[in-house]
């Protein structure tokens, strides 16, 4: 006489379920092994490579800030040829960094300050395209392009980058001194237009600055050339 059927139940079924698994988990390791030990590896050298890049981003930084630190004690003291020297070391050794992009501004600055409008313009314009991370700097950068431009005779794309400068972040308690050499330069050129557009920007959006009466003064020349 058969037996009857022995009913499964639920748990018997999960662990059956259980087991069958673990066997092909168990036949999946066997036949992959060797691409395991591969993947596990590569997994551990990600992890390896991205841990030594943290810490030499952070040492970088690190080193680079104590460098801008020299450098600016250095220009503290008016010796602005060992502050040169720092600066461009830092720019060239950190590039990327923070500190190097604090550092390619004061180094065009230091340059700026010394008539040396040719190396002034380049760091100037590496700070515009290399960082900008910073809306005060990097409007101080643009104007200062502008003023190499004026005093090589490029007065049409000066008024350009002063205009730019402004227009960075028309916040900036410097923003009105930018529109305001815009506005003279575009004046210079005959640029009427485009001189008074600016003054009465000025005019109106910076009641409290200095630059308000200057731009009314050269509101008036503008018409009377007009």
């Amino acid at each position: 006489m058969l037996k009857p059927k022995k009913k499964i139940t639920k748990k018997e079924l999960k662990q059956d379920k259980f087991v069958l698994f673990t066997l092909k988990a168990r036949d999946f390791i066997d036949e992959n092994a060797k691409l395991l030990v591969r993947v596990g590896i590569g997994v551990l050298i990600v992890i390896i490579l991205a841990s030594f890049y943290i810490r030499s981003k952070r040492n970088a930084n690190t080193e680079a800030n104590e460098m801008l630190g020299e450098a600016q004690m250095a220009l503290n003291q008016n010796n602005t040829t060992q502050a040169d020297t720092l600066l461009k070391d830092l720019v060239k050794n950190y590039d990327g960094v923070t500190a190097a992009g604090q550092g390619c501004y004061l180094l065009a600055r230091s340059y700026w300050q010394k008539s040396d409008y040719a190396n002034a313009k380049i760091y100037f314009k590496k700070y515009v395209d290399e960082y900008a991370d910073d809306d005060l700097l990097t409007s101080a950068s643009l104007a200062g392009y502008g003023d190499c431009l004026m005093q090589e005779g490029n007065v049409k794309e000066a008024a350009d980058y002063y205009e730019k400068a402004g227009n960075v972040n028309k916040d900036l308690p410097m923003a009105p001194s930018y529109f305001y050499s815009a506005a003279q330069a575009y004046m210079q050129i005959n640029d009427l237009s485009k001189a008074q557009e600016l003054a009465e920007f000025i005019v109106k959006n910076y009641e409290n600055s200095e630059y308000k009466n200057r731009a009314e003064i050269l509101l008036g020349m503008v018409r009377l050339k007009a």
